[in-house]
């Protein structure tokens, strides 16, 4: 965090640079009506307010008593009279933070999360001249992320107030060791308590009402409106094989951040704190199969056990990759929303380097593309290739590049998109998905062409990036597949 505001020779604010506020992860705490940010690295934990503090003797009037915390006092401020805001702050949370090589209480309603601020995020804060006591000094910015506006707190600038009183930082339990381990969030899921290593987390998400998932993916429960964009929101219990949460309307979600700048969100109930774990807090979860494989980190105790999530696997998964690839641009005004109400969603994937648009509608689903099939040998790009077994039936798999006759240079298959004619379902194989784009359908007159069926009727579409490209329609390739005479080899 920055120094406390300093003044020029001429009595007014120096100038501040929002380069002096170091970008990163911050974890929110509501107060009152306040949103307050402090950097991760200044948050040690949160705890439950205890029904009476202890007395504790301060030359402050915003120091209010101390709690007792693993045998050890720490004195407790009331944050909101210490901003010079009030007094008579009523929050039933305690944020033990780091300030000046020590520790100190202050009370809090909530904790809201964590969140990742770039340098463009802060609006740099000046004390006023004469300000006094310094108080202003703990504001050391604004921020806007979102829809989300508060205030950067400069935990250093507390150590610095006349006559405050922190504690030494020596907890006795290693899982709070100075100085170590990752800060991680900790959440519930359906009443289960999981946690997720920081560096991996964009931001928390209060309780939000979700849109309709863009595919019928059984791991996608919705979309996300999330700072201009819609992210797919996970199933956070099924992706971990530890039940379902079905197809909530609305809940609490940890954004996270994959490759290439992507973003997931993982249903929650709520964020219930933030710790520092150290790898050897961890408990191994040995040989046994518990969830899905790979994903879970081992067990981690704070103030009851938690499940650990393992962020490198989650960053990997190919499903979620998969899925991330195609979150949305979501509206930001109210006359873009009205021109986009003709528009449908297409999904753009890529095929030996073109590209081509598949109507969401005829997208039943999209999986990664399977390790084992059973090869059919066909040699003839007019039919199936391979067969898999999902969801108890045998469903064909087609090469569709070859289909279209693609005269790029052949790429393995990563995805595989499934579309259905009335109730037979066939798998498309795809080099890699684009993105999911709401544009209007254009249909050229007078190109129309029975060979081309497999299209729709003359129609492309252009992409945000200004460029065209074709619309197939897979339930009329289905549906020719299927009906189609099985060729004789020679």
């Amino acid at each position: 965090m920055p120094p406390a505001p300093h003044h020029s020779a001429t009595g007014q604010p120096a100038e501040i640079t929002p380069g002096a506020i170091p970008p990163g992860l911050h974890g929110l705490v509501r107060v009152g009506e306040m949103l307050l940010a402090f950097g991760i690295d200044a948050i040690r934990e949160v705890t439950p307010r205890p029904h009476r503090l202890v007395r504790f003797p301060a030359l402050r009037p915003d120091i209010v008593g101390a709690i007792e915390l693993r045998g050890s006092i720490i004195p407790v401020m009331d944050v909101v009279a210490a901003l010079g805001s009030g007094t008579g702050n009523d929050g039933k949370v305690i944020l033990i933070l780091r300030v000046g090589g020590g520790v100190i209480g202050m009370f809090i309603d909530e904790i809201c999360g964590v969140v990742q601020l770039g340098a463009q995020a802060f609006s740099p804060l000046a004390a006023p001249a004469g300000s006094g006591c310094g108080a202003p000094a703990l504001a050391a910015a604004g921020f806007v992320h979102g829809a989300l506006r508060g205030t950067v707190l400069d935990h250093a600038a507390f150590a610095a107030l006349p006559g405050i009183a922190v504690t030494t930082d020596h907890p006795v339990d290693r899982s709070a060791t100075n100085g170590g381990g990752d800060p991680t969030l900790l959440f519930a899921c359906a009443g289960k308590p999981l946690g997720l290593a920081a560096r991996a987390v964009d931001a928390s998400v209060p309780v939000t009402r979700l849109l309709p998932p863009a595919a019928d993916e059984p791991l996608w429960v919705g979309m996300l409106p999330y700072n201009g964009r819609r992210i797919p929101v996970i199933d956070t219990l099924m992706l971990l094989g530890l039940g379902s949460l079905g197809r909530p309307a609305q809940c609490a979600s940890v954004v996270m951040r994959l490759p290439e700048g992507r973003l997931v969100a993982f249903a929650i109930d709520a964020v219930s704190d933030m710790r520092r774990v150290q790898e050897a807090d961890i408990l191994p979860l040995q040989r046994f199969a518990i969830g899905e494989p790979g994903l879970l980190r081992g067990l981690y105790r704070a103030d009851g056990a938690h499940l650990l999530l393992d962020d490198a696997a989650l960053a990997a998964h190919p499903r979620l990759l998969m899925m991330a690839q195609i979150g949305e641009d979501s509206e930001t005004t109210q006359a873009e929303a009205a021109q986009r109400r003709d528009m449908q969603p297409f999904l753009v994937a890529a095929l030996r380097g073109e590209r081509y648009a598949i109507p969401l509608s005829q997208v039943d689903e999209i999986i990664p593309a399977p390790d084992e099939t059973i090869d059919l040998d066909t040699h003839h790009p007019s039919q199936p290739q391979a067969l898999i077994a999902h969801r108890g039936h045998g469903v064909p798999l087609l090469d569709l590049a070859a289909w279209l006759g693609s005269a790029g240079e052949p790429k393995p298959a990563r995805f595989v998109v499934l579309a259905s004619h009335d109730g037979d379902r066939m798998g498309f194989l795809l080099d890699e998905l684009v993105a999911v784009e709401r544009v209007r359908l254009q249909v050229l007159a007078g190109r129309g062409d029975a060979a081309d069926a497999h299209r729709l009727p003359a129609a492309t579409i252009r992409l945000q990036d200004g460029a065209s490209c074709q619309v197939l329609d897979l339930a009329a390739i289905v549906a020719k597949v299927r009906d189609a005479p099985v060729p004789i080899a020679a």
